[in-house]
């Protein structure tokens, strides 16, 4: 196969790892995946992935030094020009030195970001928000993330902390939430928030949806609600309109064009979720927002952290002195965005 203008995205979950080999038009080329082992620690994450990158060169007869770039999508706060995961709870990592021992495996630049806006970029890139200057890009899943797209560039802000939207308060005395504080977004409308209220407040919930409690989704309640069963209903309406609440505060705040939905909440039927959000937008947002932003359903859908992370080299010339990611890479010149992280 002609390696082109190819690159490898990754996108690291707590559960699978998924593998990408992304061409200069954002289309994936071929997959792998792999599991993400978390429980066994770091030495074995960064194995997997090590893995999985060997397979997905060997498939496609594409050598390392033909490759663009490695890109990465970490579930968790990252420094970019360091290469250093500073906190993924779903991985038990604190300051893990991911890119540094995943350099020891393969001499190719490598870029990193967290998956949220590692989706947001292939959404402006390729996506809905092709020509849009501002895009927002929101996974609803398990719990509630955001990256966002702001003039062109990766917003990661100061602390590299930028776009916690599922951590946004929307009840000052509220729910505790997984990450130590109260009243979060996530809290309420978050995959675990969702579920624990159907098991709570649906008598025979298991045998509703023909599974064990264990195996329950926030796509089954809305499946319920979606059949007509009045307290699934009350749940995910619920949870829906305080997602409305933290949307509206996304787009008056951030002033995005372009607000992208993708993870398994996002595919309930429009007249649940979709439809809903959108009138709380045209209603409760700043009117010369409400009249332009655009929300909708991702196109790109689950892949689009990988091919996001593919394709973080996008960014990459005009902010850390790399000509398509040469050997000479400046890493001390600062960045808004994701940038290579080279040895030294």
């Amino acid at each position: 196969m002609s390696s082109g203008s190819l690159s490898i995205g990754v996108d690291l979950g707590g559960t699978n790892i998924k593998f990408g080999l992304i061409n200069a038009a954002g289309e994936v080329v071929l997959r792998a995946k792999e599991k993400t082992g978390a429980s066994r620690g770091g030495a074995a994450i960064v194995e997997s992935i090590i893995n999985g990158i060997d397979s997905l060169l060997m498939k496609s007869r594409v050598r390392v030094e033909d490759l663009s770039s490695i890109g990465l999508g970490v579930p968790g706060t990252v420094n970019p020009g360091t290469g250093v995961v500073v906190f993924a709870p779903n991985l038990n990592w604190r300051d893990f030195e991911l890119v540094k021992y995943l350099q020891q495996a393969f001499d190719v630049p490598f870029c990193i970001s967290q998956d949220t806006r590692a989706a947001a970029w292939s959404e402006f890139l390729i996506g809905d928000g092709k020509g849009s200057s501002g895009v927002a890009s929101l996974t609803l899943g398990t719990g509630i993330g955001c990256g966002m797209i702001l003039n062109g560039s990766i917003f990661n802000g100061a602390l590299n902390t930028a776009g916690e939207f599922g951590h946004m308060i929307v009840e000052l005395n509220g729910r505790p939430c997984n990450c130590g504080r109260a009243g979060c977004l996530e809290a309420y409308a978050g995959g675990l928030a969702i579920v624990r209220d159907a098991k709570k407040s649906i008598d025979d919930i298991s045998l509703l949806v023909q599974k064990d409690t264990s195996d329950i989704g926030a796509e089954d309640v809305f499946r319920l609600a979606f059949k007509g069963n009045v307290q699934a209903r009350e749940i995910t309406d619920r949870a829906v309109t305080y997602l409305g609440i933290g949307l509206v505060n996304l787009i008056n705040l951030n002033s995005v064009e372009v607000v992208s939905l993708s993870g398994g909440i996002s595919n309930a039927p429009d007249d649940l979720l979709l439809i809903p959000l959108i009138k709380c937008v045209q209603m409760r947002a700043y009117e010369v927002a409400a009249n332009s932003v655009r929300v909708c359903r991702s196109a790109l859908g689950e892949d689009a952290p990988m091919i996001g992370a593919g394709l973080l080299y996008r960014d990459l010339g005009s902010h850390c002195g790399c000509k398509h990611l040469e050997q000479n890479c400046d890493s001390s010149i600062p960045s808004e965005v994701s940038r290579c992280v080279q040895d030294q």
